[in-house]
């Protein structure tokens, strides 16, 4: 399953590795490609666009969409 999200509180690279980290935690085998410029998370994998995002938001991050 392949989900695009607009996280718009993305503002520097710790914060990719942060909400990289938090989607690799409920899906380890996940791929996962974060565009910072366009502030935009790709996700191929298993977990639903639900727990996604709870992922992102429980580490802080705001997910439009």
């Amino acid at each position: 399953m392949s989900v695009e999200l607009k996280v718009p509180s993305m503002v520097c690279d710790g914060c990719v590795d942060t909400v990289t980290k938090a989607i690799k935690g409920i899906d380890s085998n996940a791929k996962v490609e974060v565009d910072l410029s366009t502030k935009t998370v790709k996700v191929d994998g298993n977990p639903s666009e639900d727990s996604i995002k709870e992922a992102i938001s429980s580490v802080g991050h705001t997910v439009e969409g």
